[in-house]
């Protein structure tokens, strides 16, 4: 069985989500707590600004989908530390069709906040691929990645899906170009990666040139202030540098504020009433809450972009009703494959049955034979033996293919693998 836990920002607050971001380092230690405590066979995280969901996979465990649900769900918020209910803000999906169906439709840019954003799809292939390297994946969490990528792709080259499609960060550079004007700004972008390369590229496609660029690793600071032939400040100095700019855009990996409290009231001190807008696209966020009422001071988060995001989504309507059908297509194959691998229990543990109990009464025959022909008898014992063993145990597995509905019917399974799995 699979199942999903998701934490998104249909389900929950900026405030709820940055508590369950996971870096790399973290997802590693989780799995290895879920292997110790409840054995689980796959596991893979992705965690991005707008969500976290943990894809899990525990064989043979018909029936105890909440059981397993709830055990996950305790180790996470132990883990997270979050003493708070988690439940309001938790999706939760179980069962190979479900959890596909959410994949499928994530991946090809349906449930971004964005529809069609295609960032989604290198955050689910960095998701799968860092699960494959550290050794994290089951065989049913392994074959549905690679569906979804696959799904996926077909679904942005057979409809409009994708474009024109827009970003988080080309969502906040539209709001703030709208309501300020940039191009007499001066403008601080904080952090070298993916997010901050596609908010810098939306600002010099405005004309928007007066953008300083800092970030903790100075190296790759250097290359990604050299690609776009801006100036790099040192990270040491970002206080003092906020006391100096007109806008500043956070987009970095920092598990904890950049920017206290404490050091934004200095800041607006030391700027004497100055303005100061503060774009903050980073989850966990890194800037402390609380802070929007402060004079002088505007902080706009990715939750904050709603409005573009309900017009990217009326404006792409027709073609999500056009990628679902495309799914269902997919669905469909990747539903019956995983099906048919709950009956791989029973299966193996009926061939095993009848080829037991074959051997045993082929040496009874061969013991009860002492005439000189016995090398030829065993050759013809071998044979139909063979022949006995190929044609009853090919005879079962149809009829518990059409009895379970090819695995389907989790009733027809109960009974299934109780009468022919072994007892435990």
């Amino acid at each position: 069985m699979i199942g999903l836990i998701s934490i998104n920002y249909r389900t929950s607050p900026i405030e709820v989500r940055e508590k369950f971001f996971f870096q790399d380092k973290e997802k590693v230690k989780f799995y290895i707590l879920l292997q110790e405590k409840y054995s689980v066979d796959g596991l893979v995280i992705l965690s991005t600004c707008n969500r976290t969901e943990i894809y899990y996979e525990f064989e043979n465990h018909i029936g105890e989908e909440k059981r397993i649900f709830h055990l996950i769900m305790k180790c996470l918020v132990e883990f997270k530390h979050y003493s708070e209910g988690l439940s309001p803000y938790v999706s939760k999906k179980v069962g190979s069709l479900n959890v596909s169906r959410h994949l499928f439709r994530l991946i090809s840019g349906l449930e971004s906040m964005i529809i069609g954003e295609f960032q989604i799809v290198d955050q689910v292939k960095e998701a799968f691929y860092f699960a494959q390297k550290n050794k994290m994946l089951g065989p049913i969490l392994d074959r549905m990645f690679q569906k979804s990528i696959e799904t996926g792709k077909f679904v942005r080259t057979n409809t409009l899906i994708g474009k024109g499609a827009i970003s988080v960060s080309y969502a906040a550079v539209e709001i703030i170009s709208k309501k300020y004007e940039l191009k007499n700004s001066k403008i601080l972008c904080v952090g070298a990666g993916e997010t901050s390369k596609l908010s810098v590229n939306h600002l010099l496609n405005k004309d928007i040139k007066n953008i300083l660029v800092t970030n903790r690793n100075k190296k790759r600071g250097e290359k990604f202030a050299k690609h776009f032939n801006l100036k790099l400040v040192p990270f040491e100095n970002l206080k003092n540098n906020l006391e100096e700019i007109d806008v500043a855009i956070f987009c970095t990996s920092s598990d904890s504020p950049l920017i206290s409290e404490s050091d934004l009231l200095q800041i607006m001190e030391a700027r004497k009433n100055k303005n100061l807008l503060i774009v903050d696209l980073s989850v966990p966020r890194n800037i402390e809450e609380n802070m929007s009422k402060v004079d002088g001071l505007k902080i706009i988060n990715v939750d904050g972009l709603k409005d573009v995001v309900n017009k990217n989504y009326n404006k792409r309507k027709s073609e999500i009703n056009k990628a679902q059908l495309l799914i269902d297509d997919y669905l469909k194959d990747f539903d019956e494959w995983a099906s048919s691998r709950q009956l791989r229990p029973s299966i193996l543990s009926i061939k095993s049955k009848i080829k037991n109990l074959i051997e045993k009464n082929y040496k009874i025959e061969l013991n009860a034979d002492s005439s000189d022909k016995l090398e030829n008898k065993t050759d013809d014992l071998d044979v139909q033996m063979n022949n006995i063993y190929s044609k009853l145990s090919d005879h079962l597995v149809r009829k518990i293919r059409v009895a379970s509905k090819n695995g389907k019917d989790k009733n027809a399974l109960k009974i299934i693998k109780k009468i022919f799995e072994d007892d435990q």
